[in-house]
């Protein structure tokens, strides 16, 4: 419904700007402006623009870090070097940043001998109705996508990785549905979306 409405409201701007375009324009007589009375003070303020209206950020992010924000503990099993599952253990702190328009998100964990660690910026795009993500790691990867937000008690992110020479496609799930704890699963695919394997998942609470 939001689209079909946006779309109308594209279509009636684009025919308004086609009618009026259209019309045989006139030339317009420039008005005289009137001078000022002998010995009156001018105003330099006069005609001015008005100051803009600094941005707020957007309520869906107060929102969204009324449940986020904090220190998590996780455990759970991801991907290792060897391509093989084993026995993850993490914690994430979340909080707002850059003046309330980012959600930040420290993450650091370990498997085995193998820490890993990475900061990811979360934002809610008013126009498009999208959360976006942007994330970043210790080993020189990075991953951007966007969301449509909580359905059905989930939150998925469709993220494009790159990292090591490679590009690939991710799948970050965020499952809210138990009041207790958070669980969270990712997939990975290598191939444009064809097949997808498990890279991790995990449960985490405050």
């Amino acid at each position: 419904m939001q689209m079909k409405t946006f779309s109308s409201v594209v279509i009636a701007t684009l025919t308004m700007v086609g009618m009026a375009s259209a019309q045989p324009a006139k030339p317009a007589t420039p008005a005289t402006p009137a001078a000022p009375a002998a010995g009156a003070k001018v105003d330099a303020k006069a005609g001015a623009a008005a100051p803009m209206a600094a941005p707020t950020p957007p309520a869906e992010i107060k929102a969204m870090l009324k449940a986020s924000a904090g220190n998590w503990k996780c455990t759970g099993s991801g991907m290792g070097p060897d391509m093989t599952m084993g026995p993850m253990k993490a914690t994430m702190k979340s909080k707002a940043d850059l003046d309330g328009f980012w959600i930040q998100e420290a993450f650091e964990g370990a498997m085995g001998k193998n820490k890993f660690k990475f900061t990811s910026f979360t934002t809610f795009d008013g126009s498009s109705k999208k959360w976006r993500r942007v994330m970043v790691d210790n080993m020189g990867g990075q991953a951007m996508g966007t969301s449509d937000g909580l359905k059905d008690g989930k939150v998925t992110f469709n993220m494009d990785v790159m990292g090591s020479g490679q590009t690939g496609m991710m799948k970050d799930t965020v499952d809210m549905t138990d009041p207790k704890l958070v669980k969270a699963s990712g997939e990975m695919s290598m191939d444009k979306g064809k097949t997808w394997n498990k890279v991790y998942e995990m449960s985490c609470k405050k």
